[in-house]
């Protein structure tokens, strides 16, 4: 980055700061005309210059006809984008070299529309198209290069807009306080990094779905109808309830000790691998980390937590 460059990107910081909320105002707007409206003030002025050499008033008022064609749009290119107010919406996850995703919700300051929105964080991704109405709350989703795994803030977001005659391009800055958590990328290994405390069988549950038969239990209140012991209660034994048990799914423990490398990101995404290997199949698992650990469980919260500690371990803010 030049030297022009980093001036240029400290001047931006000062005069749109990273926020919370943002809200387009007059001194956050800029507007300049684009390659086809240079064109077409070139054209103006050989319509001018060709009016005033002849000395006729037609041909000098189509000039002036177009010269405040050019100002009104002006006008508009600037209305387009002023009150426009952007928020971050929810927190995306994804992995290191995907696409990070970040959701912003839009919405109008003052009771006009906004049309031709072009929104862009990353040069690697197109532009997204956005017309905002008056009164409603837009949410678009804006991607970025996601290339080390923790948290990314999200990138600064060019705004351009060419309404309404594409004469006049209008450009603001968007720099919001939001990031993405960006988990290890999955890569498999032969055999799943298993330490001490994997293989505890022999818990049982009771599960009405399982094939297994176990006997009958005092019925309780509130139980369902399908549970009840019908020919027994027919037989006048009273009513009970009829008990299906099944073994538990082995437990497993995802631990940092036994992975096979001295590499930390190959490790980590070895890890990731294997959590959604687990998760996918409904295998209860926890995770040893130096100091962390993710508890047995299972289930979309678990995973997210175990994915999570990963994409955090070692991770040191602004990394």
């Amino acid at each position: 980055m030049s030297k022009i460059q980093q001036y240029f990107q400290r001047w931006m910081s000062k005069r749109s700061p990273r926020a919370d909320r943002v809200v387009l105002q007059h001194r956050t707007i800029y507007v300049f005309p684009s390659k086809q409206g240079l064109a077409f003030l070139v054209l103006i002025l050989l319509v001018w210059v060709l009016g005033t050499n002849y000395q006729n008033n037609l041909i000098l008022g189509l000039s002036f006809f177009l010269a405040s064609v050019m100002l009104v749009s002006v006008i508009h290119a600037f209305r387009n984008l002023l009150g426009l107010s952007f928020s971050p919406a929810a927190v995306q996850n994804s992995v290191v070299g995907d696409a990070a995703i970040f959701d912003i919700e839009i919405s109008s300051s003052y009771l006009t529309d906004h049309h031709g929105l072009l929104l862009q964080a990353d040069d690697d991704f197109d532009p997204i198209r956005a017309d905002v109405s008056s009164g409603s709350l837009t949410i678009v989703r804006i991607n970025a290069n996601a290339r080390h795994r923790g948290w990314l803030k999200m990138p600064r977001i060019i705004l351009r807009s060419y309404y309404p005659l594409g004469l006049i391009r209008a450009w603001a800055y968007i720099d919001l306080d939001h990031r993405a958590l960006i988990f290890p990328k999955p890569i498999a290994c032969d055999s799943p990094p298993l330490g001490a405390g994997q293989g505890n069988e022999g818990r049982f549950v009771s599960q009405q779905s399982s094939d297994e038969f176990q006997g009958f239990h005092n019925y309780q209140p509130g139980a369902p109808l399908s549970q009840i012991a019908w020919k027994q209660y027919a037989r006048g034994a009273g009513l009970y309830l009829k008990d299906y048990r099944a073994l538990q799914s082995e437990q497993f423990w995802l631990d940092w000790q036994a992975t096979n490398t001295s590499d930390t990101e190959l490790a980590l995404s070895h890890l990731s691998h294997w959590v959604n290997y687990f998760s996918e199949n409904n295998l209860e698992f926890g995770l040893r980390l130096p100091q962390i650990t993710v508890e047995v469980g299972s289930g979309d919260v678990h995973r997210l937590n175990a994915l999570t500690a990963l994409a955090l371990f070692g991770w040191v803010q602004g990394s």
